[in-house]
């Protein structure tokens, strides 16, 4: 009876803006899901991901500034090693926000991920170079980068979960691939700034100060997506759950009952080695092995991340009509096969139309894995402990695989360039197939409520 009394006092103050359940048709979900949920919901991981792209993509402007070294190669591999160090707060926020997002709400705790966000690019905007302040440069780059970790570790199960759970069953992966895109429209409004700013200043002013203004720009997105997340919906699924939601201790204790899920959404997670590689490290990877300009790569980068945010829409569409796995292992296996072959022909003095075609291909089979991957973990677990089952291997993954991969692959390049560099994407591509082809299940079509 309690539960009836609370249903009905739910309904009534949702009133006509109230989210229909999974199982309705998909028309009507989506005439009532409210449009700032999938905006709020997205904004966020738009943020997040501009300002680790940017970070990403200017490392090699303003590693001389903050990580002086005897050679800009030892300065790269610094500057990346802070861009890595930044991923181990993400199972810390992981382990911290994921439980208290699937104990007090999603909305909540999307507000204060991207409050996060903000304070960490404007500390990396303001601060004053080695130069002025000595190691304390360094030491208060890799403290925002912590602190944006921290952020990170929970901002995208939980969005992730929040999109899933406002989404129609029949289309849920399409609903939700906003959030995928806006990964892709994030490095692609990175890559366009780097561009502008490697374009429009010369190279000593570039790296004394110009790098700074596209952090500034971060900090002024994240105010603005603040601002939107104030009055997003909680999800109907968290609403129904939230009376029967344990204390934070037990809801972290319960996870163990999913060891499979919690490997599965590891193994999933490790593919984002290739999508840090080409949607990151691939132009200073053409600079390197090729002598490939900079600001071409940039340029190259764009076309390949609006062929992506094309691509994620479409393949989410077709996955919520044949399922999940089969894109997920379609993905490895054309990573598996096409690494070495894609990469080698950025060696030897590559031209613009040579890097575009192989930052598009890889582009497209990461879009392959990206269009499902925030479905396929939302699907895998029950309301009660979605976001932190998502949410710990998640970030666990991304410190270890995620974080280090721009940092590996500067490595490997030094030790044997492309072959080296494939073969570590090969042997995850292995681990993935043989995960996706004896343990991942189809999920397309379970309710989440």
């Amino acid at each position: 009876m309690t539960d009836d009394a609370d249903t009905i006092a739910e309904t009534l103050a949702r009133g006509r803006d109230a989210t229909v359940d999974g199982a309705r048709t998909g028309a009507t979900a989506s005439a009532a899901r409210p449009r700032g949920a999938i905006l709020g919901g997205s904004i966020g991981h738009f943020i997040e991901w501009y300002d680790w792209a940017i970070y990403g993509l200017l490392a090699g402007v303003f590693s001389q500034q903050m990580f002086p070294a005897h050679d800009r190669l030892t300065s790269l591999i610094a500057t990346y090693s802070a861009f890595a160090i930044g991923f181990a707060g993400r199972p810390i926020g992981a382990f911290v926000l994921s439980p208290m997002a699937d104990k007090y709400g999603r909305r909540t705790m999307l507000s204060a991920t991207i409050i996060m966000t903000c304070i960490g690019s404007l500390i990396i905007a303001l601060c004053p170079d080695y130069a002025t302040i000595g190691i304390a440069a360094p030491i208060v780059i890799v403290a925002a980068r912590l602190l944006q970790g921290f952020s990170a570790g929970g901002e995208f199960q939980i969005a992730v979960t929040f999109l899933n759970e406002h989404a129609p069953a029949r289309n849920r992966a399409l609903a939700a691939s906003p959030q995928m895109v806006a990964i892709g429209l994030a490095i692609l409004v990175g890559a366009g700034v780097a561009s502008l700013v490697s374009s429009v200043f010369p190279a000593d002013l570039l790296e004394s100060w110009g790098w700074r203004l596209p952090f500034l720009a971060g900090g002024a997105f994240a105010l603005y997506g603040l601002y939107l997340r104030r009055n997003v919906p909680e999800t109907e699924a968290f609403r129904k759950a939230a009376v029967k939601t344990a204390r934070l201790r037990d809801i972290v204790a319960s996870l163990a009952r999913y060891p499979r899920e919690a490997v599965i959404v590891f193994v999933i997670q490790m593919n984002s080695v290739q999508y840090y590689i080409w949607l990151i490290f691939l132009p200073t990877y053409a600079h390197l092995a090729g002598g490939l300009d900079r600001a071409d790569g940039y340029a190259g980068n764009i076309v390949a991340l609006i062929v992506y945010c094309v691509a994620v829409p479409l393949f989410a569409y077709l996955s919520d009509r044949i399922g999940r796995r089969p894109f997920l292992i379609a993905s490895a296996l054309c990573f598996l096969v096409f690494s070495y072959p894609l990469l080698s022909l950025l060696t030897g003095a590559p031209d613009f139309a040579t890097y575009v075609f192989v930052a598009v291909v890889g582009a497209l089979f990461i879009s392959l894995n990206n269009a499902v991957l925030g479905t396929t973990f939302s699907e895998l677990f029950p309301t009660e402990v979605r976001a932190s089952g998502i949410g710990i291997p998640y970030a666990i993954c991304a410190a270890l695989f995620g974080g280090t991969a721009p940092l590996v692959a500067t490595w490997l390049q030094g030790l044997g360039g492309a072959a080296f560099i494939s073969a570590y994407i090969a042997a995850i591509c292995a681990i993935s197939l043989l995960v996706h082809l004896f343990l991942t299940p189809e999920t397309r079509g379970k309710s989440l409520v």
